[in-house]
């Protein structure tokens, strides 16, 4: 009877102790899961960038027509001309004598032609008379047609010294700025040779160097073109490819090519540096996942990224934008970073701060 006592004390205190612990938590593993590191695209929204200089449509080396010296330059580089202004000027002295050496032969040539003229009427009255033949008849006849061929003669050289006189000044053909001189006051220069360089106001493009090979066609082919310049930063100017080289320079091996701005304003000088976008870059970087990398949370798209809290590392749901979907995998913008590892399977079973076990997909299997 003792025996059972002395048992039931025992019995007592043990349940006593056991009753003064709480039970203790279940411990939760870790889901293993499947991670990969996020592809960056490169080529998707992405753009390329020639650097050159703004020109202008036309552009040409003005030069005299005749031959002779510079007496007078009137304009200097940066100069913005008019149509018709004088801009550099020849000695006219040569050429004001040889317009009156033609005014003189002119006017030979007139008395040659009214003495003929009057010498064939004479015959004529003769001829009809009987006092001289018809042969003498069509000597002055042919006297005179020849004196009034001479005078048409002298008459067209009299306009070509005129107009030689005045192609001693170089006149601009139209408005535009002057880029360069090449030949100053005092210089004898021969006829075509350049004096000055001119850029004609209006359309206004930009001349860059393409390597040879793809990059040609790219920016054959771009949808888009644009230009910034250097002094306007921020500023986009909408553009199109105007002329590409056929061949690549033998240097270089670059070909070149002309862009022409639309819609270039007061802003677009010219000399600037200006650089031309090919295609038009993202706005935020995409990327390339799995079609299984990305599930729902409240009617948002997200993906599951693996963060380290303390000694375990947990799932955490990053939102971002789908930007289009291909049959195995989607193109995303969002804030991801190159190092990330993300979870690219079963994420509809995960939620937030759930403690995961990543398994790189990447990694060999070990057999």
């Amino acid at each position: 009877m003792q025996h059972i006592k002395g048992f039931a004390i025992v019995f007592m205190a043990a349940s006593a102790v056991v009753a003064c612990h709480a039970p203790e938590a279940p411990v939760v593993s870790a889901r293993p899961v499947a991670v990969i590191a996020p592809q960056a695209l490169r080529d998707a929204g992405s753009a390329e960038f020639y650097p050159g200089t703004v020109r202008a449509r036309v552009e040409s080396a003005l030069s005299f027509r005749v031959a002779g010296k510079i007496i007078e330059r009137r304009v200097d580089i940066g100069a913005q001309v008019r149509k018709g202004d004088v801009l550099a000027v020849l000695d006219p002295i040569d050429a004001r004598l040889n317009v009156q050496a033609a005014e003189s032969s002119v006017a030979a040539a007139e008395a040659d032609a009214r003495l003929a003229e009057s010498e064939f009427q004479r015959h004529v009255d003769l001829n009809q008379r009987g006092f001289v033949s018809a042969s003498l008849l069509d000597l002055r006849r042919n006297q005179m047609e020849l004196a009034q061929a001479r005078l048409k003669q002298a008459r067209s050289q009299l306009a070509v010294s005129r107009n030689q006189a005045a192609y001693t000044s170089l006149v601009a053909d139209a408005d535009g700025l002057v880029t360069q001189v090449q030949a100053d006051a005092g210089r004898v220069v021969a006829a075509g040779e350049p004096v000055l360089g001119f850029a004609r106001n209006g359309e206004r493009e930009v001349r860059i160097n393409v390597p040879e090979g793809a990059a040609v066609e790219r920016l054959r082919s771009a949808p888009s073109l644009r230009v910034s310049l250097w002094a306007q930063p921020g500023k986009l100017y909408e553009a199109r490819v105007r002329e590409i080289a056929g061949s690549a320079d033998a240097s270089t091996r670059t070909h070149e090519a002309r862009i022409s701005i639309v819609n270039a304003d007061d802003a677009v000088k010219l000399g600037m540096t200006a650089s031309v976008q090919v295609g038009t870059p993202a706005e935020e970087p995409l990327w390339r996942l799995p079609l299984t990398a990305v599930g729902d949370s409240s009617g948002t798209p997200v993906v599951w990224r693996v963060v380290a809290a303390g000694e375990q590392l947990q799932a955490q749901p990053l939102p971002v934008k789908v930007v289009q979907l291909l049959n195995d995998a989607v193109i995303i913008a969002g804030d991801i970073k190159p190092d990330d590892r993300l979870i690219s399977a079963g994420v509809h079973l995960l939620t937030p701060a759930m403690p995961v076990k990543p398994i790189d997909r990447s990694a060999p299997v070990a057999l």
